[in-house]
């Protein structure tokens, strides 16, 4: 599930930063510029969010887990 948030925040934020160029320079007027800009900062807001969120890597945990059980039981540290 948290993939698929992911890959279509990827795919809006990506989509408004395209659209939002598209209709930063043809438009006219300045409040087309205006939203075109806005739409632009909100994918990138997006892009951000999704490079804070993706982990970079994933552990199973089980050598963590089974190092702080050697550790409770003495035996890592015998003298």
């Amino acid at each position: 599930m948290e993939f698929i948030i992911i890959a279509i925040l990827g795919i809006l934020g990506a989509a408004l930063i395209a659209g939002g160029i598209v209709m930063y320079r043809k438009s006219e007027s300045t409040n087309g510029r205006a939203f075109g800009a806005a739409a632009i900062a909100a994918g990138i807001v997006m892009w951000v969010i999704i490079v804070i969120v993706t982990p970079a890597s994933q552990s199973s945990g089980n050598y963590a887990l089974s190092f702080v059980a050697n550790m409770g039981s003495g035996g890592i540290i015998s003298g």
